[in-house]
């Protein structure tokens, strides 16, 4: 399979157990993933052959990689309590992939395959597989392994994890269900080209241009689908989670609040001794201290959680624009002081535009995806000082925008998937890479365009077109 466009998986330190066999045959199951997702948005039909061809590797990959696993269990001795069950989610995998041999359908059991490989990965490698790595350094630790396992189970398990997995699941599941919509599509726009290319030869450009464009509408299409998908999907869940977070904070208080008095009666009852050896006992002043910060860090997560919902819910349905003539160089300058605080000392902005005209445009999403540049050309800079020009022209029937960074540029790798939604080249943590797929679809349902040039070490050019008059354009 070709490499995927989009990749719902980026391996992380989460995936990982510590054990070098153990991790590599995990990152290869991504890989794997990756490449299905990958096949399913390119919507290409797979052929019987290379349905084969997968099952047989992922058949290889659970012969060694079960192999592996259940031979580090023995070793350690581990708890009959979790290798029974170990070995039987193993079993039960090699039943599925064998079941998944008996239909030489692919649209029949890719759909099936991807939420397979996806609840594999989610649900027994981010748990199961984390459970054995745990139980395996406590035993190596000195713990035997009944205490070991006890331990392990006694640890909590994250809802807000298992319901951000469920959601990407349902992503793949998704794709799948559209991928034979979007080939019937594909092959009546190819057919209908094809038609017009032999009778108007003259206009083979421009229908070639217009190939492209429903192409490009076809593929925003998938994407808001896709989002569409995730944000149902994650916002359910994520109130209740919210709500519930709330009520415990509450129980906790009440709970210490509790303690404090059970502490005083024991003092007035001549218990104080008995009751602070309970209280050290059980780290009733750690506790104290430890969970308004765990709370905090949760309430956090949660609420940049529910950030990433309404971007995703922004790029699903963005519905018809409501358009106005905007006059263009107060929109830039809105833009340029809504991003001061992105750009550091010693980074300068340059503003190259004077009058300009009125364009036809829906301001608030219009300033959004410029605001989206300035704070991608502000990031690469990457906290030096550097030099960030914003300039604007009228050119024929178009407006003209550019947004120039002399910071890091980019190579023609990353080039070409720095509008994919979730791709960023920052930090885990420090970027969602929704921002510039966000503004591709802003400036594409105005009718423009975006292009960017690039050279890695000197900068990056990003380059907005948009048409002056729509009367005669469409989306």
């Amino acid at each position: 399979m070709s490499a995927p466009a989009i990749s719902p998986f980026v391996w992380a330190e989460y995936f990982e157990t510590g054990f070098d066999d153990v991790d590599g045959q995990h990152h290869k199951l991504v890989d794997f993933i990756n490449a299905l997702a990958g096949r399913a948005i390119s919507g290409t039909p797979i052929r019987p052959d290379e349905l084969a061809h997968s099952l047989d590797g992922l058949s290889r990959y659970a012969a060694h990689h079960f192999a592996t696993e259940e031979a580090l269990m023995e070793r350690a001795g581990l708890d009959p309590r979790h290798i029974g069950p170990h070995r039987k989610a193993h079993a039960d995998f090699v039943a599925q992939v064998e079941a998944m041999r008996l239909t030489s359908d692919p649209t029949a059991v890719l759909p099936g395959l991807y939420n397979f490989v996806t609840s594999w990965l989610s649900f027994h490698i981010l748990d199961t597989d984390q459970s054995m790595a745990r139980q395996l350094r406590a035993v190596a630790d000195g713990l035997v392994p009944e205490q070991a396992f006890a331990a392990d189970q006694a640890q909590g398990r994250d809802p807000g994890s298992t319901a951000l997995i469920a959601a990407v699941r349902s992503l793949l599941g998704l794709v799948a269900d559209r991928n034979k919509e979007l080939q019937n599509i594909n092959s009546s726009l190819e057919a209908r080209v094809a038609e017009r290319t032999a009778a108007l030869t003259a206009a083979n450009r421009d229908l070639l241009a217009t190939q492209q464009r429903l192409r490009e509408a076809d593929r925003l299409a998938v994407v808001g689908q896709l989002a569409a998908g995730v944000a149902h999907e994650i916002n359910n869940p994520l109130g209740f989670i919210t709500a519930n977070l709330r009520t415990l904070h509450q129980y906790a208080k009440r709970l210490l609040a509790l303690t404090e008095e059970a502490g005083r009666l024991a003092e007035a009852g001549g218990q104080g001794g008995a009751w602070q050896a309970l209280r050290g006992d059980a780290d009733i002043d750690y506790l104290a201290a430890d969970l308004p910060g765990l709370f905090d860090e949760c309430t956090g997560g949660l609420q940049r959680v529910g950030e990433i919902v309404q971007v995703l819910q922004g790029l699903a349905s963005p519905g018809p624009l409501a358009l106005a003539p905007v006059p263009m160089a107060p929109l830039l300058d809105a833009a340029v002081a809504a991003t001061a605080c992105s750009r550091q000392p010693g980074q300068v902005l340059q503003r190259d535009y004077a009058a300009l005209p009125v364009v036809p445009a829906n301001a608030a999403l219009l300033g959004s995806a410029l605001e989206a540049l300035l704070h991608n050309a502000a990031q690469a800079l990457d906290g030096a000082a550097g030099r960030i020009v914003l300039r604007a022209r009228e050119h024929g029937d178009e407006l003209v925008i550019e947004i120039e960074d002399n910071g890091c540029g980019m190579d023609e790798a990353t080039r070409a998937r720095i509008f994919e939604p979730f791709f960023t080249t920052r930090p885990v943590g420090q970027g969602r890479g929704l921002g510039l797929s966000s503004a591709l679809r802003i400036v594409a349902s105005h009718g423009g365009r975006i292009a960017v040039r690039s050279v890695p070490g000197r900068g990056s050019c990003f380059r907005i077109c948009l048409p002056l008059d729509r009367t005669d354009r469409s989306d």
